[in-house]
């Protein structure tokens, strides 16, 4: 299992994702921060896309 499926079954819950990619819980926890990272950076980008900076 990959940490992206493990993502989508168990949502942002270190324990269980630790669990199923026998990872520790620390480890889980910074790809889930790092995951969350890149969904809001391409949302900021998808909003800011076509503005200008002033």
């Amino acid at each position: 299992m990959t940490f992206l499926e493990a993502y989508a079954i168990h949502g942002p819950d270190t324990i269980a994702i630790s669990e199923a990619l026998n990872i520790s819980e620390h480890e889980a926890d910074r790809l889930i921060n790092e995951a969350m990272e890149r969904r809001h950076k391409a949302r900021s980008d998808r909003r800011n896309h076509g503005r200008r900076s002033a």
